[in-house]
């Protein structure tokens, strides 16, 4: 069976409840050790007495740093469903929202750099709205049909069985449980397993314009699957989002 591949934002959002080397290696993979560059930590964050709260953190004493947050969530936007407020986001494709203590808001925006990673941090000023769980599970569940019907109905594989075989392949995709926190809440992995499967399914139909046989049919699908897949990004969004029990909301 496939695994789903999850961006680095989402396993970030997933792990900071939960902060722990084991959550930083997950986050980091194969591709090496993962910095945070903060501006917005100060000298009560530096409990641990690291060093200047100027210089980049290694991912996982970041985590230890900052703690549990209080609210945090991935977000994925896109130029055709950009969230305001977020243009750091935008352009990276992905972020983490991060609160922890009154008023605290971080971005966090990774950028690659060589075969790693740097997370660079700026404040928010505002909070961004909550997501909705329940109705994410009911719009995904929808906009799955309809992004497989619409794909039978545009007949996108009849000249490529190869993408057919990855739509298929991405259809019945599951998450590695081995990169799952411990006690994660399966609602929440069965709603970003569905998230992930659709926005996949959208974006590998999208990127392949060159199956189409005329710009009209392009067009066609675009108009079909992009908003679908909004609706898959935000499924990721409220699939990651988790209060801290005393802030009384439900992620």
């Amino acid at each position: 069976m496939v695994s789903l591949t999850l961006p680095p934002s989402v396993l970030l959002a997933l792990w900071l409840p939960s902060p722990s080397s084991r959550g930083a290696a997950v986050v980091e993979g194969q591709d090496g050790a993962h910095t945070v560059e903060d501006p917005t930590i100060n000298d009560s964050d530096d409990s641990d007495g690291s060093g200047d709260p100027d210089d980049p953190l290694p991912l996982s004493a970041w985590m230890a740093r900052v703690g549990r947050p209080t609210r945090v969530t991935a977000v994925l936007p896109a130029p055709a469903d950009p969230i305001p407020g977020l243009p750091l986001a935008l352009e990276a494709g992905e972020a983490v929202i991060h609160e922890s203590g009154p008023g605290l808001r971080r971005l966090l925006v990774p950028s690659p750099s060589g075969t790693s990673m740097v997370w660079r941090v700026s404040a928010l000023p505002t909070a961004a709205p909550p997501f909705d769980a329940s109705q994410a599970r009911r719009e995904v569940h929808r906009a799955t049909q309809e992004a497989i019907e619409a794909l039978i109905e545009l007949d996108l594989a009849r000249e490529r069985p190869d993408l057919a075989d990855a739509l298929n392949d991405l259809i019945t995709a599951v998450i590695d449980p081995r990169i799952l926190p411990p006690a994660v809440d399966p609602r929440r992995v069965e709603l970003l397993e569905r998230s992930a499967r659709l926005l996949g399914i959208c974006e590998l139909a999208l990127a392949d314009d060159g199956a189409a046989a005329t710009a009209l049919q392009a067009r066609r699908r675009a108009e079909v699957l992009r908003p679908l897949a909004a609706v898959a990004r935000r499924g990721v969004s409220a699939a990651t989002e988790r209060w801290a029990p005393t802030s009384g909301a439900a992620g």
